[in-house]
């Protein structure tokens, strides 16, 4: 029986970590043992076998935080100037600011109005001969239809990437996010199913990219390289101990944390039900099993002043939800890179259309149902009054 700590800060935030005692424990132990000795990165490569069996993977690499493990993994394929990288409009900034760092191209590519994820049909349109790689991203826990992207890519001879940073536990007809591609990225941010505090990771069954990129992560040295003697210059992406430690306790109990998750989505589910015809939620079905790490309500119809209104009021009742994700061609930093706005308005229509409908919902493992159902009846109450006028 796991005892919760009793947190003092704002417990119903977009989304938490679940600490327990026995994280506490495995800390503390740390603290105590892991800082001298021949292997000073024990905790670090103990999690990082975990990670890679859990996702049968043959390799798993602990970084700094998900955004490094993307990008030494897009440095180990000697991404350079003029390639270009095919990344879905809507995610994250971290999918894509590894790439621009790297001196190659971004090219935005319109989402699926099923899943929020990369549209297959519309990326064979954006390759070219300069094409390089495909990240694509695991939206919310959702995931697109890997099997066709990976015929896709092996077609056109290019890498195809996973970013399951928000998909940890989903499953894609029977296989785990994380199985998918050249490598997959993951990552443990204080929001994320499991925590480090900050950390990410990237599993791959490639032993010479995985070579590659355990180098890249300390500033350009192998394991087995003499003291102080570095290949090349490169990154300096190493986790703690102290992160992994608390990775180890966190994984071992992942059964129990997607368990909790899932039923938080299904209470949100449930407690929607009155407003089901106008809204969907997470993709989660014969095909995809979600892992729900955070819970989104889509509006099947333009309501602009009800989710504004929805958003106010939950805030009135100490309830704090996110922003849907932006298209990134549509914010500051990109804008300064493509400055056409309307061409990507015109050419990723979904992904405009789509930002401006959902509603991330708080997510956070110390919600109790009794909160949920009054998430539900606020939001209930406000569709029902917007749509009778």
């Amino acid at each position: 029986m796991i005892k919760k700590l009793n947190f003092s800060y704002e417990k119903y935030s977009m989304a938490g970590p679940l600490i327990d005692r026995s994280d506490i424990n495995e800390l503390n132990k740390m603290m105590q043992t892991g800082w001298y000795g021949k292997n000073k990165y024990f905790y670090v490569e103990k999690f990082e076998k975990m990670f890679a069996s859990y996702h049968q993977r043959k390799y798993g690499l602990m970084t700094s935080n998900c955004t490094s493990a993307i990008h030494v993994a897009l440095k180990s394929i000697n991404l350079k100037k003029n390639d270009e990288v095919i990344v879905p409009d809507i995610t994250w900034i971290s999918t894509a600011s590894p790439i621009k760092q790297l001196n190659a191209k971004i090219v935005f590519c319109d989402v699926s109005p099923k899943n929020w994820c990369i549209d297959y049909k519309k990326v064979q349109k954006l390759i070219t001969k300069k094409t390089k790689a495909i990240i694509a991203v695991n939206l919310y826990g959702n995931m697109p239809d890997m099997k066709k992207l990976k015929t896709l890519c092996k077609k056109n001879k290019i890498h195809l990437f996973e970013d399951a940073a928000e998909a940890l536990g989903s499953v894609q007809n029977n296989i785990k996010a994380g199985k998918f591609g050249l490598a997959s990225f993951f990552s443990f941010h204080r929001t994320k199913t499991i925590t480090t505090g900050e950390g990410g990771a990237l599993v791959l069954n490639n032993k010479k990219v995985f070579t590659k990129c355990r180098m890249l992560r300390d500033h350009g040295r192998h394991p087995w390289s003499k003291d102080l003697f570095n290949e090349e210059f490169s990154f300096k992406y190493m986790p703690s101990n102290l992160q992994a430690s608390l990775g180890c306790s966190q994984l071992s109990k992942i059964k129990l944390l997607l368990k909790l998750k899932r039923n938080i989505f299904l209470n949100y589910k449930y407690y929607l039900k009155k407003i089901e015809n106008k809204i969907s939620m997470n993709q989660d079905d014969t095909k995809i099993i979600n892992s729900c790490w955070s819970n989104i309500i889509y509006f099947k119809t333009s309501q602009i002043k009800t989710i504004q209104k929805i958003k106010s009021e939950l805030i009135k009742n100490n309830f704090f939800p996110r922003p849907f994700f932006y298209p990134l061609t549509s914010i500051p930093a990109y804008k300064k890179i493509n400055k056409n706005l309307k061409k990507f308005k015109n050419q990723n229509p979904i992904a405009y259309k789509t930002y401006k409908r959902g509603i991330v919902l708080p997510s956070s493992y110390l919600l109790k149902k009794k909160q949920i159902k009054k998430i539900c009846l606020i939001i209930t109450k406000l569709v029902i009054e917007e749509n009778k006028k």
